[in-house]
């Protein structure tokens, strides 16, 4: 199977950014919010769709944090919430996580996307991404074993040893394809 390439945002801070990141994270007013969502959009321009914990990473990193506090994810969760419920972005929860981690998707953009895994560990990748290559690699490869399909999905994205949660990650998108 040949999947598209990734393409990676590249954001690095600034001396702006890092100061917009402080005001927008204790400012909760409409407009360092809509500060906020333009910064998603950017982001979601490039490697959308996706989830929203990379999101959140990769906006922190272009402020300049070099870790995602609590606080920074609470303030994003709300930023997201308006956006999503002002219809900027498509949304809804990805199944492949425990916990609430929302798959995200520009209005005018495919809301499944294969793509190489580029610089994302799998656990970027959303669920049904994984399972759109799956069932794609499952009609190659003539197999529906559990095994055999996740060894190919490892050996297509490049990785040589796959972790624990990278393998549960895949489990869960196999459980998904043939539940």
């Amino acid at each position: 199977m040949q999947l598209a390439p990734f393409q990676a945002w590249s954001g690095v801070p600034t001396t702006d950014s890092r100061r917009a990141l402080a005001r927008n994270l204790m400012d909760t007013g409409k407009a360092a919010t809509e500060e906020i969502l333009k910064g998603f959009e950017e982001i979601l321009a490039v490697e959308g769709p996706m989830l929203s914990n990379r999101l959140f990473s990769l906006y922190s990193k272009q402020g300049g944090l070099s870790k995602l506090t609590p606080q920074a994810k609470k303030r994003f969760s709300q930023a997201l919430k308006e956006g999503g419920l002002n219809g900027r972005f498509g949304f809804e929860q990805d199944p492949g996580h425990d916990g609430v981690v929302i798959l995200l998707w520009l209005p005018k953009a495919e809301k499944v996307s294969p793509r190489e895994l580029g610089n994302r560990s799998i656990m970027d990748v959303p669920l049904n991404e994984l399972t759109e290559v799956m069932f794609e690699v499952s009609t190659e490869i003539n197999s529906e074993t559990e095994k055999q399909l996740i060894n190919a999905m490892a050996a297509l994205y490049k990785i040589n040893r796959l972790s624990a949660d990278a393998e549960s990650r895949l489990q869960r998108a196999y459980d998904q394809l043939f539940s």
